[in-house]
């Protein structure tokens, strides 16, 4: 299957010569089964820890060439015990994921007694793996390669980090496996069907990378480290690029059309913008209209959050705010300052929106409770449109965010000029004989009397300065410095917040 071997990742994963294994020799209690008899190396899993660009890292690698990779209590108390010593010592924790779930005899062998964090104790089973990573979850970073199968219970914890890269092909997690549905609900499924990787990659929004073979995965998830802290006391470290501060490209004041109706790809702002041009882009292949991922300004990690007028004209929807929710209070939890470039129309309100399962209404809060509560650095370029509700969407001075600026080409304002003027003048377009006539006119009377782009904006205090295209980048390094030591007013002690339903 173009597979590595469970040791093979490790070596790819880490510096050469850094790692060093732990609890090799654990063995899983005895079963009473026909199964005591085998041997199983490290009981289907390999833990240690190691260097990744010289910084420290603990992994898990699963290794499904021992019993298909399953879990027995050996493999409970070894991947415990990393996210536990992951949280004590504040460094993140890779699990290379490639399993055949529970081990089943196990289920009905004597007990093993295992540690949990917080000094508690309990039954080495898949129970353990869900308690741990929640405590992990804002003090350590949390990266999940998945590169095998994972069902039922031996899925739920993977998809608990805070990063998740699969691999096309042989990679695959649902609740349930095909053969436990067909016995249960008759209905022949395949495993891309239930829980493939590219499900998850365009429709679910699960993993934020797809790759074609374990090496890419693997050196994608070497790359993102180099992006991240080690712990949420840390900032993420400065990388010189050898890229100019104050560079400017004239390519940006080419890249917006004058005519809002015309499309252009927000991936081109940001290359123009960011050191080297590179932009690490998370879950590229779900809710697409709008663009998260990391970048560096100056040496320093960024979070962007930008619209991208190239997929859908930028529109929002229930994917595009959980999305960017997440991010946002990932950013938020590890000290990572964030950009938002701006340009969309705003929301895509229809039926089937508004009557979903997951709902318009009850989606769309989460990105302004996001962006409201989180206490980075907050930076907003508007470089488009950016009219009504879809202003909370992607920050503004009100809420929190610290600095906005706008380019010549934006239009921003409270409302949307055409919605304000079928409401405001709706008796005398509909009575009039002309009515497309009576509304051109108004909606001309109106653009004139009152919302003069991009000045409109300035002057209602919605941005802090219109800006040359081209000082984009300098602008945003000089802000960065200047909020490097930023600190907000004691907030009202509460045990956490509650994110919107």
């Amino acid at each position: 299957m173009g597979k590595l071997t469970a040791r093979e990742r490790i070596d790819k994963l880490f510096d050469p010569g850094t790692f060093q294994e732990i609890d090799l020799w654990i063995r899983p209690i005895k079963t009473g089964f026909d199964i005591d008899e085998k041997e199983l190396p490290g009981d289907a899993i390999i833990t240690g820890f190691g260097e990744i660009h010289g910084r420290p890292f603990y992994a898990i690698s699963e290794d499904f060439t021992v019993l298909g990779g399953t879990f027995g209590s050996g493999f409970h108390h070894k991947i415990t015990r990393i996210m536990e010593m992951a949280v004590e010592n504040g460094i993140p924790y890779i699990q290379m994921i490639d399993s055949g779930g529970e081990r089943i005899q196990d289920l009905f062998g004597r007990p093993g007694f295992r540690p949990m964090l917080g000094g508690r104790a309990a039954i080495g089973d898949t129970s353990t793996l869900y308690h741990a990573p929640m405590l992990a979850s804002g003090v350590v970073p949390q990266i999940t390669l998945m590169l095998g199968p994972s069902y039922a219970g031996s899925a739920y914890s993977p998809t608990m980090a805070d990063f998740y890269i699969i691999r096309k092909g042989t990679a695959f997690m649902s609740v349930a496996s095909p053969e436990l549905l067909k016995s249960v609900t008759y209905q022949d499924v395949t495993h891309e069907e239930i829980g493939g990787s590219v499900l998850h990659s365009t429709v679910t929004g699960i993993a934020d990378f797809l790759l074609d073979t374990d090496e890419q995965v693997i050196e994608v998830c070497r790359e993102l480290v180099t992006y991240i802290p080690l712990n949420y006391r840390q900032n993420p470290p400065i990388v010189d690029m050898g890229d100019d501060s104050n560079r400017r490209d004239d390519h940006l004041l080419e890249i917006v059309p004058e005519d809002p109706l015309k499309h252009y790809d927000m991936h081109e702002v940001i290359r123009c913008i960011v050191d080297k041009g590179q932009f690490l882009e998370l879950q590229e292949l779900h809710a697409k209209s709008i663009l998260i991922g990391f970048a560096r300004l100056d040496g320093q990690t960024v979070g962007i959050i930008a619209n991208n007028p190239a997929e859908s004209e930028g529109i929002l929807n229930l994917h595009t705010c959980d999305k960017e929710a997440r991010f946002i209070r990932w950013c938020d939890a590890f000290n990572v300052p964030l950009v938002f470039l701006v340009d969309t129309p705003g929301f895509l309100s229809n039926l089937e929106e508004e009557q979903s399962r997951d709902g318009l209404l009850r989606t769309v809060p989460k990105s302004t409770f996001a962006i409201c509560e989180a206490t980075v650095p907050k930076i907003a370029v508007y470089v488009g449109k950016n009219f009504g509700v879809a202003r909370l969407i992607m920050g503004t001075l009100r809420m929190g965010v610290d600095f906005a600026y706008a380019w010549p080409s934006a239009r921003v304002a409270r409302i949307n000029p055409e919605e304000a003027v079928d409401i405001i003048y709706r008796e005398e377009i509909d009575s009039s004989k002309e009515p497309q006539k009576v509304r051109q006119d108004k909606l001309a009377e109106l653009m004139k009397n009152f919302m003069n782009y991009p000045y409109h904006a300035a002057e209602q205090v919605m941005v802090n300065d219109i800006t040359d295209p081209r000082d984009t980048r300098p602008i945003l390094i000089r802000t960065l410095k200047n909020l490097a030591n930023k600190q907000l007013p004691l907030r009202p002690w509460r045990k956490h917040s509650l994110m919107p339903q």
